[in-house]
């Protein structure tokens, strides 16, 4: 007979050692080669700071974080009277994105709290007239 597993945290999505050293080796690369207010290319301005997300949100698990994290930095980067179109499009659309994910995230989450608090009260009242 198999000892039962042990019951695995939900947040950690993923505890594999090979894709989490992954993961911190895109991080890595984000903090070596991403430097703000360089070339407005788009690697510089696009590609380093999506795969960093990506990567925190792979290491944490936690969308409410990330989407936090965005939210704030492409609303730190968005310039409508810029001159690049990460500036002027890809960030406040991110940011406008994250915003709405984390709003639908947290709303969903009260609800389920509440659902489970009503449930909670149903089962503590006494039956009776």
């Amino acid at each position: 007979m198999s000892e039962p597993q042990p019951r695995r945290d939900p947040r950690m999505l993923h505890t594999r050692p090979g894709p989490r050293l992954l993961a911190l080796l895109g991080v890595g690369l984000v903090f070596v080669f991403y430097r703000p207010g360089a070339d407005p290319s788009i690697v510089q301005s696009v590609l380093l700071p999506l795969i960093g997300l990506l990567a925190a949100w792979y290491l944490t698990g936690s969308v409410v974080a990330v989407t936090l994290t965005i939210m704030l930095l492409a609303g730190a980067h968005s310039d409508l009277d810029g001159t690049t179109t990460a500036e002027t499009l890809i960030y406040p659309a991110l940011a406008v994105t994250a915003g709405a994910v984390l709003l639908t995230t947290l709303l969903l989450r009260f609800r389920d709290a509440m659902q489970r608090r009503r449930e909670a009260r149903k089962q503590q009242k006494p039956d009776g007239p």
